[in-house]
């Protein structure tokens, strides 16, 4: 998890109230609220909706749809770098995401993540 999370651009590892977080430009986009076992990602309520719906086991609704949990064990590693990169985009400053789509093209960032999740 940290590997993929680090591999962002200028992702950082810091900490909050002892709980290890990763950042772009001072903005968290993913925290280990339990060691690492679990990881909360910053998402939109549609998209945590869905995930939870379609997996309440792997994925439960945090801080009222604005963050997802995710349990490590429960989910692919495909997934887990959507859900990533999705939390990422999400927080980072509007030029450097338009640096990331300028260097080739994907699939805006839920509908990706939905048809990631749906083949797992």
């Amino acid at each position: 998890m940290r590997r993929l999370a680090l591999a962002l651009r200028e992702a950082v590892e810091r900490s909050h109230f002892d709980v290890p977080d990763f950042r772009v430009r001072n903005k968290i986009f993913a925290a280990f609220p339990d060691g690492d076992r679990a990881v909360v990602v910053k998402t939109d309520p549609a998209n945590a909706d869905a995930l939870v719906s379609w997996d309440g086991i792997a994925f439960w609704n945090e801080w009222r749809g604005r963050w997802l949990g995710v349990r490590l064990d429960r989910v692919s590693l495909p997934v887990l770098r959507d859900l990533l990169s999705d939390a990422w985009r999400l927080v980072a400053p509007k030029k450097l995401t338009a640096v990331l789509r300028e260097s080739g093209p994907t699939a805006p960032p839920n509908k990706r993540l939905k048809l990631a999740a749906r083949v797992d």
